[in-house]
């Protein structure tokens, strides 16, 4: 994993990230000293186990009201965690994508908006799936 890649803030985004490459990119961003938050919902089969789960997970504020509106609001708030880049791994989402694959869906249209809108910050903001999904492309090596 580059330090050019996961510094660049333009291509920073929703991807998949291959079990593969997970060490490789834990390095990368510890030596970059990047925010870097893991969340594993394997055993969530409901958008609201999910929900729940993120918000413990991520340490979200205690506004959080663990519903797809407040997960918006929550990855968008620069405040949150603050810190000169983030690194989101979310792992196990197949549950909820054999479950409910509408609310799988929804879920991933929202880390799809939270991270364009934080692209405007200037700051490096990825949040990587473990789970494929229509749409999100792996995680480029360069």
């Amino acid at each position: 994993m580059s330090d050019k890649l996961l510094n660049d803030a333009g291509k920073a985004g929703l991807y998949h990230l291959p079990s593969t490459r997970r060490e490789a990119l834990e390095r990368t961003a510890g030596k970059l000293h990047f925010q870097t938050l893991s969340a594993n919902l394997i055993e969530c089969r409901t958008i609201a186990q999910v929900l729940q789960q993120l918000g413990n997970a991520l340490h979200f504020p205690i506004w959080y009201g663990a519903n797809l509106d407040a997960l918006y609001d929550c990855l968008t708030d620069s405040d949150w965690q603050p810190g000169t880049g983030h690194v989101l791994l979310i792992d196990g989402l197949d549950s909820l994508r054999l479950a409910d694959p509408e609310h799988f869906a929804t879920l991933v249209e929202v880390f799809q908006a939270a991270t364009e809108a934080r692209q405007e910050s200037g700051t490096p903001f990825w949040i990587l799936l473990d789970t494929p999904a229509r749409g999100i492309t792996a995680l480029p090596t360069k």
